[in-house]
């Protein structure tokens, strides 16, 4: 029994899963979350196995509350759902921890399959993401890179304005360890300048 939480703001989305996976007995849909307050709520009581998550939800982003999720609960594995056929945001799900990716025009029957297929340890790409995924001509400097989580926080301090010395304070290192982040966030986004990076890290959803 592959027990399983939805998360979707849109009820026909999450009444339509639930209705069509009532019948499949190796599948249970536990409950159902309409935002990301009542997902942690969820978490908290139900112990859950597969956790279906919508990408762009009212008070947060998924793909942001993805990593957030596997580090309380890593033995939770998680299937991007999303509108969005842009391959970038696939990377960056996969990346965020997320065990598969589904657009919400893919046939209902493959949602059976691709929470089968992560249950038992798989990566799923649904079909119509694969297309996108083998088609799309993305320019080699606009993939997503991999972040330690320092280089994170410093994003994040960088985004409030903060100098290196009041990071360095933070992050209890030294300011020149602040400043060799930078630079390694800087190459890592191929810009040459703080304004740009951070920009770069919004356009790309990180931020």
């Amino acid at each position: 029994m592959i027990r399983t939480i939805i998360c979707d703001d849109h009820p026909l989305i999450t009444q339509g899963l639930s209705s069509y996976l009532l019948p499949h007995e190796e599948i249970k849909v536990l409950a159902a979350a309409a935002s990301l307050t009542e997902l942690r709520n969820l978490l908290k009581v139900l112990e859950a196995d597969v956790l279906l998550l919508d990408i762009q939800l009212p008070d947060g982003n998924g793909l942001v509350v993805c990593s957030e999720i596997k580090q309380a609960y890593p033995d939770l594995l998680i299937l991007g759902l999303s509108n969005l056929d842009d391959r970038n945001m696939m990377l960056q799900m996969l990346q965020h921890g997320a065990s598969g990716y589904l657009l919400k025009s893919a046939p209902m029957e493959e949602i059976v399959r691709a929470i089968t297929n992560i249950a038992a340890g798989g990566i799923y790409i649904g079909e119509a993401a694969q297309k996108v995924m083998a088609i799309s001509k993305v320019n080699p400097k606009e993939e997503i890179p991999a972040l330690t989580r320092r280089e994170k926080e410093v994003i994040n301090y960088l985004a409030q304005g903060l100098s290196s010395v009041q990071m360095a304070e933070l992050l209890f290192v030294s300011p020149a360890t602040v400043d060799t982040h930078r630079r390694n966030l800087l190459q890592k986004f191929n810009v040459n300048k703080t304004v740009n990076l951070l920009q770069k890290v919004k356009d790309l959803g990180l931020m």
